[in-house]
């Protein structure tokens, strides 16, 4: 491998400039996001609080509906256990006596004092194996459901948050706050009751586990629409009678949601049942649909959290699931609505400060680019100046001897060879004062240009003088140098010089050779001075030759 200098290092002014002001820009990027992620998560968390407001309203309607649930359902088994010994409850007995195998019968006590009870005839139990009217408990059953029913007439439906509220029974009857209209709305409402899973799914082999349970959002039987329903089963020492229930209409419910909207709480409002079906919606001007992938991202995050923020596309969606109710309150907003709001419109301000400051940055980022790069070509031309001949292109003086010791210490340590040869044009003084300068001139650079295709790109060439040149040739033994001077002298006088259209003129040089091998000497003062001497040696012999001996 040639021995050769290592190359100097160069910052690169460029990278310097760009690296800053990539340092500057990414900075402000992080803080822009860091800010925007700040706004982010005031809008979620502003959005959970009014999404928490309207939650507090409707959960409180649906406490009251429940706690009045309870209430009744309390009442009941204390009936159950502690029925009334009354007259008329002994006659009301003895007509469901005479009533019981008629196909639909109504009993309710004298003077229209109660709430009817609506049942169907003994025979029609028999369809069901989850209806039975049994003799050890029907008694007990039918005194405390008269005193229900008496309790019962006293509820206003029209204040009620619940649309209606029913009793059903295992023994073949129900009490409702709307009583059926005639024989065959009580058959069908009483076949409807029994075939609803809050009924169907109640155990009587496990009634001390039966609990509270609402449904899915249905189609009422009455003409109201979309409902909820919550249910609760009437156990009394471990015999299972029958299911309170409550109805809750989807226009009640829609009613509630409009007047607890919070008034900054843009987008579309939805609430939905346990499988995620919607209920009723507070629809918005700027309405668009999930697609069916962001609807199944937003059921899938639903079902892990109970409350949550998730953005879908140029949508986001919160919901919070409500707590006296199995149902969820889900807010969907769009892009447009969130930036229409006062943190939308901060954020906005934010990312327009940012591209301003962008574009300043890229401005000064040229102007200082531009800057940089004149101030870099100008270096660069001082510092070849600083180091090269103007009219040879060869290294000047300074910088040869420079690289000349750096590259004799590099082959003293490798144990490499190291030529030198000192060059001188012949006559020099006759060319000038023959032709003029101008003249002089063509030939220094003819000189150098031969040197220059002669050597190898990591010898080392440079003017010295006036008319002498000087070459350090690394890893070069004495005679190998001396070929090369030889190649030098015999091109150069073998060519001629153009001066003008009708002058040409030719020059030849004189050449002292020497080396490190032969002087066993490393210095480059002292190669140099045995090259000098052998260059005047061949000049004292006639010029135009080599000389590598004394």
């Amino acid at each position: 491998m040639p021995i050769t200098l290592p190359p100097q290092r160069r910052i690169n002014p460029y990278a310097r400039v760009h690296l800053c002001f990539l340092a500057v820009f990414l900075f402000s990027a992080f803080l822009t996001a860091h800010e925007a992620l700040e706004l982010k998560n005031n809008y979620e968390q502003r959005q959970s609080a009014q999404l928490a407001e309207i939650q507090k309203a409707l959960d409180s309607q649906f406490q009251e509906s429940v706690d009045e649930l309870n209430y009744y359902q309390k009442m009941l088994n204390y009936a159950l256990t502690h029925p009334l010994d009354a007259d008329y409850g002994r006659e009301a007995l003895r007509r469901f006596q005479l009533l019981r195998h008629q196909p639909t019968w109504q009993l309710q006590l004298p003077n229209a004092r109660s709430m009817p009870l609506n049942g169907v005839g003994d025979s029609w139990l028999a369809r069901d194996p989850l209806l039975v009217r049994n003799p050890a408990t029907l008694e007990a059953e039918l005194r405390a459901a008269l005193e229900f029913s008496f309790i019962m007439q006293f509820g206003n439906q029209t204040q009620d948050f619940h649309s209606r509220f029913w009793y059903t029974s295992r023994a073949g009857y129900f009490i409702s706050s709307r009583p059926p209209e005639n024989a065959q709305a009580l058959e069908q409402s009483y076949a409807t009751m029994i075939q609803r899973g809050y009924f169907r799914d109640q155990n009587p082999a496990g009634a001390q586990h039966a609990q509270r349970r609402w449904t899915g959002a249905y189609q009422g039987e009455f003409g109201e629409g979309l409902m909820l329903t919550v249910s609760s089963p009437v156990v009394s020492q471990h015999y299972w009678y029958g299911v309170l229930s409550m109805d809750f209409t989807r226009q009640r419910m829609h009613s509630v949601l409009q007047s607890a909207r919070h008034s900054l709480l843009q987008g579309k409002l939805l609430l939905v049942d346990h499988n995620l079906q919607e209920i009723t919606r507070l629809s918005a001007p700027d309405d668009r649909p999930l697609t069916s992938q962001q609807q199944a991202r937003l059921e899938q995050r639903m079902r892990q959290q109970t409350t949550g923020v998730l953005r879908l596309g140029t949508q986001f969606a919160s919901w919070s699931k409500l707590n006296n109710v199995d149902a969820w309150l889900v807010n969907i907003q769009s892009l447009q609505q969130g930036l229409s709001q006062e943190l939308g419109r901060l954020a906005l301000f934010l990312f327009g400060m940012w591209l301003l400051f962008v574009l300043l940055l890229l401005l000064a980022h040229q102007i200082i680019f531009r800057l940089v790069r004149r101030m870099d070509a100008l270096s660069a031309r001082l510092s070849w100046r600083a180091n090269y001949d103007g009219l040879t292109r060869l290294l000047n003086r300074s910088a040869f001897f420079e690289q000349f010791v750096a590259l004799a210490a590099r082959c003293q340590q490798q144990q490499q060879p190291l030529a030198v040869i000192q060059l001188d044009i012949d006559h020099f003084k006759q060319v000038n004062d023959r032709w003029g300068h101008q003249a002089g001139d063509q030939a220094l650079m003819h000189v150098a240009a031969v040197i220059s295709h002669t050597l190898r790109r990591y010898d080392v060439a440079g003017r010295i003088g006036g008319e002498e040149f000087c070459i350090v040739l690394p890893e070069t033994t004495l005679s190998d140098a001396q070929a090369v001077a030889e190649r030098i002298r015999i091109r150069l006088a073998g060519k001629t010089i153009l001066l003008n259209a009708t002058t040409v003129f030719n020059v030849t040089l004189s050449a002292g050779v020497t080396s490190s091998e032969e002087q066993g000497d490393y210095n480059a003062e002292r190669l140099q001075a045995v090259a000098d001497r052998r260059l005047y040696q061949a000049k004292s012999g006639g010029r135009n030759r080599v000389c590598a001996e004394d």
